[in-house]
């Protein structure tokens, strides 16, 4: 059945002087230990701010880069306005809306597609920079595979 209750020996009691070292001591360990740890802490979120910084200003290049090349294209093969009608503006093509449509499903999806995704790309991209590369790169890509006008053709 129970066993008696064994008695506590009897802690000696310290001295004044030697409680508050005691306590002094464990106020320096802890203090010690709280300094590793946000040390630890505030390399980390340095490294990984200039990981991210860099594909951030990778992605705004990519992008001010392509923007500009998609410009001149449009403008190189932009029909030159007759001066007597007025222009008419031209209806975006069927594929833009049909990649637009696609990139924002994509990323509606993205939290579901995430884990089939190759472990190099989930290492390298956040889910959050995945989504809004889709939502404005896709349509891009859209634009960049426009139909072109058909000339009219006067007999």
């Amino acid at each position: 059945m129970a066993s008696p209750p064994r008695p506590v020996p009897p802690v000696p009691e310290l001295s004044l002087d030697e409680q508050i070292a005691l306590a002094e001591q464990a106020v320096i360990a802890r203090d010690a230990r709280i300094r590793r740890r946000t040390d630890a802490l505030v390399a980390r979120v340095k490294r990984d701010a200039i990981r991210q910084a860099g594909g951030g200003l990778l992605l705004g290049l990519g992008t001010v880069a392509l923007t500009w090349w998609l410009s001149r294209l449009v403008r190189r093969n932009a029909p030159v306005p007759e001066p007597a009608a007025a222009p008419t503006p031209e209806p975006p093509s069927g594929f833009e809306h049909l990649l637009r449509d696609t990139g924002i499903t994509l990323a509606g999806l993205l939290p579901v597609l995430w884990p089939m995704l190759p472990r190099s790309w989930r290492r390298s991209l956040t889910p959050g920079t995945a989504s809004t590369l889709l939502t404005f790169i896709v349509p891009i890509l859209g634009r960049l595979f426009q139909r072109k006008p058909r000339e009219s053709q006067s007999s």
